[in-house]
């Protein structure tokens, strides 16, 4: 067989860049699916790059383009594992081993914290979280996709850093979210709307079914988004926003759940009476607030399927993604405080790295 590369012929492993090859050593008989590729004459395969060669050979041979890395205890995605530095891919899958010293160790978790990676040992907080909740054998659990999984660890995480909550409130929050969600990645936004409003609640508030009536149609009617490359830069980023918005539209969010989380962090769900009126500012300034800030951080999401971008304000983290079709929005919007009763009009907030 022939194997095309950007129209160059691949006759050897070495032909392919650096990263490339570790990749094929990482997947399972990922040099033996090579060679045989190379040796059958039937078939002729042409490759935009050696980047797409890879993903593809990984998808044969597994069905999946997920990698086991077990030196560093944790599964990426092939488009995840290109992210990484080529001298970082190996330190990664090679270098970590458990029989090594404390200074390895913190360089592993500074690896692990540079790309935004989770492993077994994170993962491991959101099964004792199944196990405290009897969550293992609901079927959003068991349904459950890497991206979902992912979703939860850091959600968990969030809230466990910004909320106190007890045993109860989270025991209460899992079951509404239950309720409300149809997958694992709705479940965690649900779960953690439910624990704000419960740290948040005061004898004005509207109960949680009643705030989430209200605040839905606003959801749902801020969904739309541009289409763009998968590869764009903190300032091509920028433009993309800036023209989207100028076109009179506003950038949405990456779903119903993501948005209803973001608008309730950032609005006082004491004054029931203003909750939609408070929402829409909040979207208005977070226009604004958008257009004219530089994204600090771009990573692919270990599950490869979106990219992401960190925007800096001063009071809050923004995050958009870029999913495989393309589509630019809002995937979260946290305050970098726990959040208590927030003004509705933030749009005295200056941002950093402002374009």
């Amino acid at each position: 067989m022939t194997i095309m590369i950007n129209q160059s012929e691949v006759k050897a492993l070495d032909q392919l860049p650096d990263k490339v090859q570790t990749l094929i050593q990482l997947i399972p008989q990922g040099d033996s699916a090579f060679e045989t590729l190379l040796s059958n004459q039937d078939e002729n395969f042409s490759f935009n790059s050696a980047d797409s060669f890879v993903e593809q050979l990984a998808l044969g041979i597994r069905n999946s383009s997920l990698v086991l890395l077990p030196n560093a205890e944790l599964v990426a995605d092939i488009k995840k594992l290109l992210d990484l530095s080529t001298n970082d891919l190996r330190d990664l899958s090679y270098g970590m081993n458990r029989d090594e010293n404390n200074r390895s160790m913190e360089k592993h978790r500074q690896l692990l914290q540079k790309y935004h990676l989770l492993n077994r040992h994170d993962f491991s907080a959101v099964n004792a979280f199944y196990k405290r909740n009897n969550l293992n054998d609901n079927s959003i659990v068991w349904a459950a996709d890497f991206q979902g999984q992912i979703t939860l660890q850091r959600t968990l995480a969030y809230c466990e850093k910004t909320f106190s909550s007890s045993n109860t409130q989270i025991r209460n929050a899992c079951h509404w979210a239950l309720s409300q969600a149809q997958n694992l990645c709705e479940f965690a936004h649900y779960y953690c709307i439910h624990l704000m409003w419960q740290q948040r609640s005061t004898a004005k508030t509207l109960p949680i079914d009643t705030v989430v009536t209200q605040l839905m149609p606003l959801a749902l009617a801020n969904l739309n988004c541009p289409t763009v490359t998968f590869e764009l830069d903190e300032n091509t980023l920028n433009r993309a926003i800036v023209q989207w918005q100028e076109a009179d539209n506003a950038l949405g969010f990456a779903s119903v759940s993501a948005g209803l989380l973001c608008m309730m962090l950032h609005i006082d769900l004491s004054d029931s009476s203003e909750l939609v009126a408070q929402a829409k500012l909040y979207i208005t300034t977070l226009q604004k607030l958008l257009a004219k800030t530089l994204a600090s951080e771009q990573f692919v999401g270990q599950a490869g399927l979106a990219k992401y971008y960190v925007l800096k304000l001063t009071d809050r983290t923004v995050v958009m993604s870029v999913d495989a079709d393309g589509c630019l929005s809002i995937d979260s919007d946290r305050p970098s405080k726990k959040p208590t009763t927030p003004p509705a009009n933030t749009a005295s907030n200056t941002s950093k790295g402002a374009a």
